[in-house]
């Protein structure tokens, strides 16, 4: 099996996503402001000068980001803070992040969780950069947090997280953000397959993926061409999608209810267009978000 680079370095990608929302959060209208505040904290000071520049970060969305998905990490953030808070204010048992990267959340969200256990999930090669620049900051680590080395195309999810601590058969959210595009088909089942069984009925998926018109190269989308080359250049190249309009057949397969399914332009319009019409941006047209539930007819034991 060819290797890759996160095998033996931090994932470039995981990177760029903590660059686009640390630049998000700094936006002059508040309107189309990211949230996350912590972003900033993992960033090199030079990337942080470029940011803090309105004309700087300006010309990076426009030279160096592919087309759109700067915009597309804003709503992502946006969509996925929400899903992370009412699972924590509804009382989750706990919460699952799937390749975590950067993700701030836990620290965050820490002042609304109430005892629901975090575990983020990821590669030791962009998990252990993270936990020391954590740890040099003097960030201080919520007692619900817990990190967990893994890698999702070697390793069986299941033994890792029991490993860890997690509770079979209980209410649980699973986000899976930026991740199933780089992963095999029999990852991505294995996955599925572990939350359907392993956590209760009603439990919560929330994750994006790629359209696999997109894998074939077929140029649909706005910001396709770019985004694609970007990826593979990074040496962590997408391998895996789903056709149009085939999500739902797809979890519904698997043991799950489609609840909510953002395209690019559902995504635009709920986080890009003010009440009077501005626009802030244009979202790549590659991705869609999904928030599923586990069905009561499967068996969660």
């Amino acid at each position: 099996m060819k290797s890759r680079r996160i095998d033996t370095r931090a994932s470039r990608t995981a990177a760029y996503t903590c660059v686009s929302r640390a630049g998000a959060y700094l936006e002059k209208d508040i309107r189309f402001r990211g949230p996350d505040h912590l972003a900033e904290i993992f960033l090199p000071m030079f990337a942080k000068l470029i940011l803090r520049s309105s004309p700087l970060r300006k010309l990076f969305v426009q030279r160096v980001a592919p087309p759109g998905i700067y915009e597309y990490v804003l709503a992502r953030t946006k969509f996925l803070d929400r899903v992370f808070v009412q699972a924590l204010e509804s009382g989750f048992v706990q919460i699952v992040l799937l390749g975590a990267g950067f993700d701030t959340r836990a620290l965050r969200f820490a002042d609304r969780n109430r005892g629901t256990k975090v575990y983020e999930l990821d590669v030791a090669t962009t998990q252990q950069p993270k936990i020391e620049i954590l740890k040099r900051k003097n960030v201080r680590l919520p007692a619900e947090l817990v990190f967990v080395s893994i890698d999702f195309n070697k390793e069986q999810i299941s033994e890792v997280l029991s490993r860890a601590g997690y509770q079979e058969g209980k209410k649980s959210l699973f986000i899976w953000e930026g991740v199933t595009m780089y992963l095999s088909q029999p990852a991505v089942d294995g996955t599925l397959d572990f939350i359907c069984r392993r956590a209760a009925p009603g439990s919560l998926l929330a994750f994006d993926y790629i359209y696999a018109s997109v894998l074939r190269q077929e140029n649909r989308f706005y910001g396709e061409q770019e985004i694609f080359k970007t990826v593979t250049k990074a040496g962590e190249g997408w391998t895996f999608g789903l056709e149009t309009g085939e999500i739902v057949p797809f979890l519904s397969e698997r043991g799950f209810e489609v609840l909510v399914h953002y395209t690019p332009s559902d995504l635009e319009e709920a986080f890009l267009i003010a009440e009077n019409g501005d626009r802030f941006g244009r979202i790549n047209g590659t991705h869609c978000i999904v928030v599923a539930a586990v069905r009561d007819d499967t068996r969660g034991d």
